[in-house]
């Protein structure tokens, strides 16, 4: 009931003056209520009218997050940070969003360029420690892969050399042959024999009774 109570207020506000900026806590409030849509809508035509508004750049970044696109949402906060190089909350979403990716060298720059816009912020020093541990343990697992050969490759990333190629197999004999017989001719054990080539035998010499 709070924020529709809120809501109410602030449409009220927003259509006494639709060109203004009263466009942005209005689509945030969309946004806290849930109702994405209408909040994403009120954002895009109001940066249409004042492109330079960061307040409502940052309320639109969030409304990406909320939607899980964090490839936009990033888009979104880099561009607060060309309107605004030192803007805290920008730099935070983007540490944020490089965590979450798991890429903690990024994480550790935007933090760093956050402490050195706000030095006091406790948490953003907590947050930086966090993720220079998280880059150091990231970058020890690469080594230790790398060192174990479990890289593309196989060992130390090396190309494996492609395996030796079979020799051909000998021709099976057909049944009946001990080996194969010469290319092409039939197995001499499974052919018909050869006629001999030994001369005829003379007839004998009849023998005398005489």
């Amino acid at each position: 009931m709070a924020y529709t109570s809120e809501i109410e207020k602030l449409e009220k506000r927003w259509a006494e003056n639709p060109k203004g900026r009263n466009f942005a806590p209005l689509a945030d409030a969309y946004r806290k209520a849930g109702e994405l849509d209408r909040a994403i809508e009120l954002c895009k035509a109001g940066l249409e009218r004042h492109p330079d508004y960061v307040s409502a750049h940052i309320v639109f970044g969030r409304c990406m997050i909320d939607q899980k696109n964090e490839a936009a949402a990033s888009d979104v906060f880099r561009k607060v940070l060309t309107l605004d190089p030192e803007n805290v909350l920008g730099l935070k979403m983007l540490a944020d969003i490089a965590e979450r990716g798991k890429r903690y060298d990024e994480a550790v720059e935007w933090l760093s360029r956050l402490l050195s816009a706000d030095p006091m912020n406790g948490d953003a020093a907590e947050a930086l420690a966090r993720a220079k541990g998280k880059a150091a343990l990231a970058g020890q697992a690469v080594q230790a892969d790398a060192a174990h050969g479990t890289g593309a490759g196989g060992v130390g990333g090396a190309p494996r050399a492609p395996p030796a190629p079979r020799a051909p197999r000998a021709p099976r004999a057909p049944r009946g042959c001990r080996a194969p017989g010469p290319q092409g001719d039939p197995c001499t054990l499974g052919a018909p024999r050869a006629p001999s080539a030994l001369a005829p035998r003379a007839p004998r010499a009849a023998t005398s009774n005489a």
